[in-house]
């Protein structure tokens, strides 16, 4: 803008009101229009969110604004105003046409303060008429100026002004888009791997060959069309039909049959997809049922989202009714993102919307008629204001556009699966070897997973330090467990990935307080009624289920649960469906549970449905109206997205006919998760070298969860930790108390994996043993395997159920040793940069002695400031050297610490220009390195009153002197005077006693190991 406005000039002034125009003195200068073209700047009004239509929008926050608006078209009509700027001047009791005058007006009684927004067009209206009123009486006032100001920023050409590709909109109104995808695009690994040895073959050039393959191996966003078609295609090949020589695939013909169909309506519901399907196979037996249980499938049945929402019933009408050259001009506006209402495309047509105004009459009157007493009446404007807007999906592709081609064309033209040897998806040993050589940031674009990846290639070299000698030969096998929520949690804080776990946990606690509440008092064979893990495991599913029986509507309390009045239900029988997870159970009565047997829900109420329950003849089956109705009617929209999901998953099983069992095959154990992948192939580097791989494996949760319940290992973590043990029962406590007492739980998890595929299955490394777990009930011929394979370690119910036999007790006793040794260490970030500090100014009232005397008035809602006062030492404060902030007399307080540096004295560094205070520290100790103790930095005292490892857990400067908070590493939280923790220790009690900074290994220190 500095370009523009150095060609002002004064000119006279000139009155000029007018229609909508605000009343106002037209500009005798530009410096006179800039202060009103700044004001409406920053009073530019609500949009919509119109940038933001790609993202997701938070239902509340669209309310809020849209009673922001009705709230300033009320302000409108009590001061008969036609414009925003008049309505603030009535507010504010100032004359448009006078001086100019600021209000002296309470907080409470300022526009800010009633919650008003004028709508966008209102603002932008009113910019553009005062621009329009100043053509010819302003140099370069004219419509490239407005346009540049209001419209597109590139209206007029102007060197000094460079805004990036993503600023949309004029100067003024304009704003960045926000970037919806990482900056770091993944590649293809098979496209990259292809386009290498294609230009390495063809130019023998290596660096040549990969900045190529870089360039167009890039992986697109999910919202392009070759994904939709290439998740569409996906779904087709993995169907598979009954056939006499055992499963097959879908044949060349019915594929293109489905695409088709497919292609017509743009999307097609799971019924639907299953009809298509079942009437080309001839009702053949399926996987159909099983592949729609996943979440996601739904979304795979969409090819594309525009053609199915103008296939709805609410707008096909409408969309039929407009010529072609408005209908891509339609799909053209939704396929950007954009919103578009009903009312803009009757804008589009002008005088010619006869059949448009005929379809909305019909739809109007159809609407009024069927509607209830509580509906409102439908007019033409809110018909109009009907929003149509198609949310674009996040994320990115897993492939090249060029070869999610390549995989629709051969699904739709083969029989066959494109992962398969020959399809366009096969991994070649060529692509693996490839992958190992790629760095971590070439391969995933979120931050949190690549940071775990480069803690774990440390951890990982660490290990085979201290345990191996470093000779990564000696190791044998290797397990991983990731953790899932690793994706959820990128690019969130600290305290809002603490808010979101706490929200997956509240379904537990909430139960748990539920339970308490009403079994307090109560017993059981003479006996208190204890709280266990199993009881609210159970009292979770209920709660899920409205405290009633899925299939008799009878509802229960939770002393039931105690008694075994009602117990849990596998929804598919556990011996076709070998699933304990909570979206796998119901809770019923015991004679219902009995009476279904080995059969699903949906077929035990096709079979039963209506007849009395054996052994209790006051209860009946429902009819299958009646169930499929009341599950219909389960709650699944409350709680976190694992609860949503659970809630979701259960009513599908519920609904589900008939289940075909998936086989368990050794494949299980090694084809895993993008994650998982990425996590083995960091661990394969380091044996690059090495003659005998080791095998690196990746237990299914079937096979952990089995394990995990058969060992009951969580009583090993009082040894370690007393807290982690209930006093009043001397039992373990649940496994979410346990969280936020001990981080141990993490390692006897370890353990567990370590015993699971080490220990129990001998020499069967081919999954065998595995799948034998899993199963439960066997055979004969599978019990003398699984006796093969796990020897003295299983044993068998009357009905053939396999139960792994407790861990020796020479074994619990190395656990309880190991755990004992709390190797547990934080990773502390090296980062050193930028300013943490609070952002509202102090009043500097005075400094005495390092302390400063501050003062703060901030405007509360309710238009009061209070005065807050508070010292501060003056380490803490930036503002008192030379500058803009001392010139004010203000200051800023740095809330934290970045560490305690210990050379050459003691001294706090807070985080604001940590290396330059490191540095002048430096050089104060004579050139060598300071020394900085730092918040989750391990210490060893080797003698006195705190003897032993610590963790620091907060470095504070209190009124007696330096000071730590320290606790016990595997301490998840501080608790003043409990066991491992320590408040308010003086450092200078800790150096007395010859405290030393420990630089562990990711691996951690035994107690014994020799300080450094």
């Amino acid at each position: 803008m500095r370009f523009l406005i150095v060609r002002a000039c004064s000119l006279r002034v000139a009155d000029r009101s007018s229609g909508a125009i605000p009343r106002f003195r037209v500009a005798g200068t530009w410096r006179e229009l800039w202060d009103v073209l700044r004001w409406y700047a920053h009073n530019r009004g609500y949009d919509g969110n119109k940038a933001w239509s790609r993202q997701e929008i938070d239902a509340a926050a669209v309310k809020e604004d849209a009673e922001k608006v009705q709230n300033a078209r009320a302000l409108l009509d009590k001061y008969g105003a036609r414009t925003m700027a008049e309505t603030w001047c009535a507010v504010c009791g100032l004359d448009p046409l006078g001086e100019k005058a600021s209000c002296d007006m309470p907080g409470n009684k300022r526009p800010k303060a009633l919650n008003a927004a004028f709508p966008r067009e209102v603002v932008e209206a009113e910019m553009k008429a005062i621009l329009e009123a100043h053509y010819g009486l302003l140099p370069s006032a004219d419509g490239l100026l407005r346009d540049a100001l209001c419209e597109e920023w590139s209206a007029i050409a102007c060197p000094a002004i460079r805004l990036p590709l993503r600023f949309r909109g004029g100067l003024l109104f304009g704003q960045l888009v926000p970037r919806f995808e990482n900056r770091i695009i993944a590649r293809c690994p098979i496209t990259f791997e292809r386009l290498y040895q294609s230009v390495l073959e063809s130019t023998g050039d290596a660096d040549l060959a990969k900045i190529e393959a870089e360039k167009r191996s890039k992986v697109p966003t999910v919202a392009c069309p070759e994904f939709f078609r290439y998740r569409w295609a996906m779904q087709v090949a993995n169907v598979l039909v009954a056939a006499p020589a055992g499963a097959r695939r879908l044949t060349p013909e019915q594929r293109r049959g489905l695409d088709e169909t497919m292609r017509e309506r743009g999307a097609m519901t799971p019924g639907e997809f299953k009809k298509a399907v079942r009437a080309m196979t001839g009702e053949a037996s399926d996987n159909l049922d099983q592949m729609l249980l996943h979440p996601d499938a739904d979304k795979a049945l969409v090819l594309d989202p525009i053609r199915r929402a103008l296939n709805g019933r609410d707008i096909a009408p409408f969309y039929d009714s407009l010529p072609e050259p408005l209908r891509k001009r339609a799909i053209g506006r939704l396929r950007r993102g954009a919103r578009l209402t009903l009312g803009e495309i009757r804008a589009w047509m002008n005088d010619d919307g006869a059949a448009f105004d005929t379809v909305a009459e019909r739809v109007i009157e159809a609407a009024n008629t069927r509607r209830g007493q509580k509906i409102p009446v439908l007019t033409r404007e809110a018909l109009l204001a009907t929003a149509l807007h198609i949310e674009p999906p996040s994320g990115r592709a897993p492939h090249s556009r060029k070869l999610m081609r390549e995989v629709a064309e051969f699904v739709f033209s083969s029989a066959g699966h494109p992962a398969e040897e020959g399809g366009p998806l096969f991994r070649s040993e060529a692509v693996r070897a490839a992958q190992l050589q790629r760095v971590i940031d070439e391969q995933t674009n979120n931050h949190l997973v690549r940071h775990r990846l480069r803690i774990l290639e440390r951890l990982h070299r660490d290990l085979i330090a201290s345990y191996a000698k470093g000779d990564a030969g000696a190791v044998a096998r290797l397990t991983i467990e990731v953790n899932r929520d690793l994706r959820d949690f990128s690019g969130k804080k600290a305290k809002l990935i603490a808010q979101d776990l706490g929200l997956r946990l509240s379904n537990f606690k909430n139960v748990a307080a539920k339970l308490e509440e009403k079994l307090a008092g109560q017993t059981f064979n003479g006996r208190p009624i204890p709280i266990t893990p199993g009881l609210i495991r159970k009292a979770r599913v209920a709660e899920d289920l409205g405290w009633k029986c899925p299939y008799t509507g009878q509802s229960y309390e939770p002393i039931d649960l105690v008694s075994r009045l009602v117990d849990k239900d596998h929804i598919i029988p556990r011996s076709e469906r070998p699933s304990d997870s909570l979206d796998s159970l119901v809770i019923t009565f015991s004679e219902v549970n009995r009476m279904k047997g080995k059969r699903t829900a949906l077929r035990f109420i096709e079979d039963c449905g209506g007849q009395q329950v054996e052994g209790r003849p006051q209860l009946s089956i429902r009819p299958q109206v009646s169930y499929l109705e009341a599950v219909k009617a389960l709650e699944s929209f409350k709680g976190h997205d694992d609860d949503k999901k659970r809630k979701r998953n259960r009513k599908r099983l519920l609904e589900l006919r008939d289940f075909v069992e998936k086989d368990f095959v050794p494949r299980d154990l090694t084809q895993t998760s993008q994650l998982v992948r990425l996590g083995a192939q960091v661990l394969e580097r380091e044996y690059a070298a090495v003659p005998e791989k080791p095998v690196i494996t990746s237990l299914p949760g079937s096979v952990t969860g089995a394990v995990r319940r058969s060992w009951d290992l969580l009583g090993c973590l009082g040894a370690a930790n007393p807290l982690a043990m209930d006093p009043a029962t001397n039992q373990p406590r649940t496994k979410t108390e346990i969280r936020d007492i001990t981080h141990l739980h993490h390692a006897l998890d370890a353990c567990t994996l370590v015993f699971a595929t080490k220990f129990l299955p001998g020499r069967g490394r081919d999954g065998s043993a595995w799948e034998l777990l899993v199963r439960r009930r066997l055979n004969s011929e599978q019990q003398g395997r699984a006796k093969e394979l796990f020897k003295n370690y299983v044993e068998f119910e009357k009905d053939g159920t396999l139960r792994l036999i407790d861990l020796p007790k020479t074994f619990k006793d190395q656990i309880r040793k190991r755990l004992a040794e709390r190797r547990v260490v934080q990773h502390v970030p090296a980062d050193m940069s930028g300013m943490r500090a609070e952002l509202n100014a102090w009043r500097v009232v005075s400094v005495e002695n390092d302390n400063a005397l501050l003062r703060q008035r901030i405007r509360q809602p309710d238009g009061t400031r209070p005065l807050k006062e508070k010292k501060e030492k003056t380490s803490k404060l930036v503002g008192l050297r030379p500058g803009k902030l001392q010139k004010l007399k203000a200051a800023l307080v740095v809330a934290d610490n970045y560490g305690l540096a210990l050379d050459p004295e003691p001294q706090i560094i807070p985080f604001h220009k940590v290396w330059v205070r490191l540095r002048e520290l430096r050089e104060k100790n004579g050139g060598r390195p300071v020394r900085v103790l730092r918040n989750g930095m391990l210490i060893h005292m080797p003698q006195g009153r705190y003897a032993g490892t610590w963790k620091v857990f907060s470095v504070k400067n209190n009124s007696s002197g330096m000071a730590l908070d320290i606790g016990r590493p595997d301490v998840v939280r501080l608790l003043n005077k409990s066991e491992g923790s320590r408040i308010n220790v003086l450092l200078a009690s800790l150096l007395r006693d010859g405290m030393s900074v420990l630089a562990s290994p990711l691996c951690g220190i035994a107690p014994n190991a020799e300080v450094r």
